[in-house]
């Protein structure tokens, strides 16, 4: 180490390069700390805006349909972004093509409400339907199903046990069991014993967004 001589300090030598040594780690630290309190920022800001704006896929028939202004109001006052696509008399397997091309967007949750067309044709190939459609939405953070109403017969009380089964496997999986409150509450159910009247769609909406609030 190269020693500078100043004069008048009886003859002692001054280290070259200590004086700037400190302040220069000082600043290294400094920008390290920069780093990491702008990464810590910009990770929560989003997180925050992540969960903030939760995509929710709403799959139906003629039931979403008719709910459907009061689903996308509640959900979205709830902080949910909705993609609701309901289809009057469609059934599980005519839905599986876009619930298929819908995945692709992987959202964060689904709702789905489909089966009651199946029950009312007592169509016999909609099991393998039912499993193509969950290996679809299976990836999402929460997926939950909207049984069927069990007095529309034996093909909808399959329906709604392997909905149940499905929860019982597994944890992103919830079932809203619209098919028995509905009939807790006749003034929710038209006179066909499946539509939903207003008071029924708004009932639906508001306990679907519950189930997303306290379940997923």
């Amino acid at each position: 180490m190269t020693l500078v001589k100043e004069p008048g300090v009886h003859g002692q030598g001054i280290a070259a390069g200590r004086g700037t040594t400190r302040p220069h780690r000082r600043r290294v630290v400094l920008v390290v700390a920069c780093a990491v309190a702008a990464v810590a920022g910009l990770t929560a800001w989003l997180w925050e805006d992540l969960t903030a704006n939760r995509t929710v896929y709403v799959v139906g028939d003629s039931i979403t349909y008719l709910s459907e202004a009061s689903i996308s109001s509640d959900l979205a006052h709830a902080g949910y972004q909705a993609n609701i696509t309901a289809t009057p008399g469609v059934k599980i397997g005519q839905s599986q093509a876009n619930v298929s091309a819908l995945a692709q967007n992987q959202p964060w949750a689904w709702i789905i409400e489909l089966g009651t067309n199946d029950a009312g044709a007592q169509d016999s190939v909609w099991p393998e339907q039912f499993l193509a459609e969950w290996s679809a939405v299976s990836p999402a953070s929460c997926v939950i199903y909207v049984t069927v109403s069990p007095r529309a017969g034996v093909v909808a009380q399959q329906i709604d046990a392997s909905m149940q089964k499905l929860a019982q496997a597994h944890s992103n999986v919830h079932l809203l069991d619209w098919g028995n409150i509905e009939y807790q509450n006749p003034g929710w159910v038209t006179e066909d014993g499946i539509h939903p009247t207003p008071a029924g769609q708004a009932a639906l909406a508001l306990l679907e967004t519950q189930t997303l609030q306290h379940s997923c």
